[in-house]
């Protein structure tokens, strides 16, 4: 993946450089790729990655890390990714549960804002609703580390297993994009671009969601990043959360260059 563009992150209140995101990343990639290291063991891993053993990868440049745990994921293949994580899941849906209940309908957001000259609000949002619309899972786990899997259902909700911020473990959940009645993320007016939807478990609990809203602002594409979360999830949940919008939408943009940028 080419850095050929300028990124500006604001995580939370602090602007962040591109070097930071970047070490963040580091930290997961090595932290993901030691979970597989330890869950498949040596056979295992030399089945579906039989070009590098985890040590090699956890010594390599962080874009040969992410290209090796992507590959890693679509081999793993969905049934894969739910054995390996089944357990983490399972722990992971009784916490949100405990912690939906105990919020009381009270909730946290998770909070970045990106900058990127030269770019297209409309053009990106439009290449990023097409990922979705396409089932587009390897561009979709290609954005972060801690993406497992990323795809389109046929009701229309979107899957996601991923570990969230900082949490201990991965979570699966599913995003309904045609509802938003529960969200409490304000919509803000100079942001014309919208992309909202309710996170939910396969029951219908709401869990938490998204707005991202996207606008123009003298040249510059202006991405204001939102996650909904419940109200007792620690505040490092939340701030490493805003350091994973700020991975996965760097990456994301990188990645949309050919029809998002302007020039």
């Amino acid at each position: 993946m080419v850095e050929s563009i300028e990124i500006r992150a604001i995580v939370g209140a602090d602007r962040v450089s591109r070097e930071q995101v970047r070490a963040w990343e580091a930290l997961r990639a090595a932290a993901v790729l030691a979970k597989f290291a330890a869950r498949l063991g040596p056979r295992g891993t030399a089945e579906i990655m039989p070009d590098h053993t985890i040590d090699e990868l956890l010594a390599a440049p962080l874009d040969v890390q992410r290209s090796a745990l992507t590959a890693l994921k679509i081999r793993l293949g969905h049934a894969g990714v739910y054995a390996m994580l089944r357990r983490e899941l399972a722990v992971s849906e009784r916490m949100v549960r405990v912690g939906v209940a105990m919020s009381r309908g009270r909730t946290k957001h998770s909070i970045t804002r990106l900058e990127v000259p030269g770019y297209s609000a409309e053009r990106f949002a439009a290449w990023f609703d097409n990922l979705t619309a396409t089932n587009a899972e390897t561009d979709m786990v290609d954005a972060c580390p801690d993406h497992y899997l990323l795809r389109g259902l046929p009701d229309g909700h979107q899957e996601v297993v991923e570990t969230t911020g900082g949490s201990p473990a991965a979570s699966r959940f599913v995003v309904d994009y045609g509802r938003t009645e529960t969200l409490t993320i304000p919509i803000d007016p100079g942001y014309p671009i919208q992309i909202a939807g309710q996170a939910l478990l396969d029951d219908g609990l709401v869990i938490g969601g998204v707005r991202h809203q996207f606008r123009d602002r003298d040249g510059t594409l202006d991405a204001l990043l939102t996650v909904q979360f419940p109200g007792t999830s620690p505040a490092r949940l939340i701030r490493q959360h805003q350091w994973h919008l700020a991975c996965e939408f760097s990456n994301w943009m990188i990645a949309a260059a050919p029809v998002a940028a302007t020039s």
